[in-house]
């Protein structure tokens, strides 16, 4: 289970169990083979493995910079300066800064004393736990994405002919034929199981019933004329900061450009609509006044994702001035027209606050799956859609210039499993 405890104030997650979910059965054809190659597979765990704070190794690192530069001096002159020039700052607040401490003090007691039961509640099911996990057996992959690079390749080739394609290509027995497009259709597994793919020369696993369009923003039109209206639409864009500037880890989108997202287009009545966002002020008072009534969403929760450690303590201190252990949420509701749609009796009303607490992932930017938490939220047999996604979940349309990045066989373990027995399932898939 993907929930490993709730209560009133939120819920303990387990994100590789959600990860797992449809990989019992997984099958390949990529090896040219008549016969198929069927297994199981897991995400790894050591992506999950955060076992102590990271301001630990921050203040070790501190710790050995100052006794290096005390060793002299002239260095200890410097390291005094450096020092006041550091008080000067954290005196002198910008706007965005004090509007964020004003956030922070807001929410401090919520995520503090809300969490209290959550974790205690992980630690005496031993979930969380002083017990340290062994070293992994083997190394994590470095494997280098390149699909936002192959996509800004794409935007060079002359679009098709709206009218006459048809938006999603299917796998079929066989996987995937090489020489299909990627970047103008929408690519969808439609069996029970899933399917290993060689896309691209690299090896990726499609989860059951997933589908998914490889594109940037100004190639989103497959996703439109596929005629689908969803309930429940996540989104978790690349915002800008200065962090993202310095590493060069992906590409920023400015806040403007969101409004060209075809939300509106993409949503069904009272859809649920869900926007990840960092811990800048101006962000998250972009999104509630000026994004949400752009596309007709009336802004109605603000839930916070909490990190913790294995141990169950704060990846951050929670008043760190630099970095904080939790995000925020944003939740709203697609208000088509003036009138109001019918809420089916099986939808629960959104509450205004809730803690979503779990080990983070090492992977940049990799966010906890949703789905467990918000199907009380969304109508039966939902239609989801994640955009910005670098993920596939089962039963869900995703969309993003690296939508199937942590899909990459690398980041799974596998074994093997016994050829299942002559089912209807089977029959489908050959």
């Amino acid at each position: 289970m993907s929930v490993v405890c709730a209560n009133s104030c939120g819920w303990l997650l387990d994100s590789c169990s959600l990860l797992d979910e449809g990989l019992q059965r997984c099958v390949s054809h990529s090896d040219g083979l008549d016969k198929p190659k069927y297994f199981k597979c897991c995400f790894k765990r050591e992506y999950f493995n955060t076992v102590r704070p990271h301001v630990q190794i921050q203040q070790n690192t501190d710790i050995l910079t100052s006794t290096a530069k005390h060793s002299s001096g002239e260095h200890a002159k410097i390291d005094l300066q450096t020092r006041k020039k550091r008080k000067r700052k954290r005196r002198d607040l910008n706007t965005g800064e004090l509007d964020a401490h004003i956030y922070h003090g807001k929410i401090r007691l919520v995520v503090l004393e809300g969490s209290r039961a959550l974790l205690e509640a992980g630690r005496q099911c031993g979930y969380l736990t002083e017990v340290l996990t062994a070293p992994p057996s083997e190394s994590m992959p470095s494997h280098e994405c390149r699909l936002a690079a192959l996509c800004d390749m794409a935007k060079q080739l002359p679009l098709t002919d709206e009218s006459l394609m048809a938006p999603v290509q299917m796998l079929n027995r066989d996987g995937l034929d090489p020489s299909l497009d990627l970047f103008s259709y929408i690519t969808e597994n439609p069996f029970d199981c899933t399917y290993e793919v060689t896309l691209m020369k690299e090896k990726y696993l499609l989860p059951p019933r997933s589908r998914f369009l490889l594109s940037d923003i100004t190639r989103m039109h497959p996703l439109v004329n596929s005629g689908d209206k969803f309930d429940l639409i996540v989104l978790d864009p690349p915002w800008e900061n200065k962090s993202v500037k310095r590493s060069n880890r992906y590409s920023s989108l400015p806040s403007s450009q969101l409004k060209q997202l075809p939300v509106p287009a993409l949503a069904a009545p009272e859809c649920l609509v869900v926007t990840w966002v960092t811990n800048r002020a101006k962000h998250l008072r972009f999104i509630k006044e000026e994004l949400y009534p752009y596309w007709a969403v009336e802004v109605l929760a603000e839930w916070l994702w909490v990190k913790v450690t294995r141990t169950g303590e704060f990846v951050f201190p929670l008043d760190s001035p630099h970095k904080k252990p939790y995000e925020v949420l944003v939740l709203g509701r697609h208000r088509s027209g003036t009138d109001r749609a019918v809420r089916s009796s099986a939808v629960e009303e959104l509450p205004e606050q809730r803690l979503l607490i779990s080990v983070p992932s090492v992977l940049h930017s990799q966010k906890p799956s949703l789905s467990a938490v918000l199907k009380p939220y969304i109508s039966p047999e939902p239609k989801c859609l994640e955009l910005f996604a670098r993920s596939l979940q089962r039963d869900w349309t995703s969309w993003g210039n690296e939508v199937i990045k942590f899909q990459h066989s690398s980041y799974f373990t596998r074994e093997r499993a016994e050829e299942p027995s002559m089912t209807s399932e089977t029959v489908i898939i050959q």
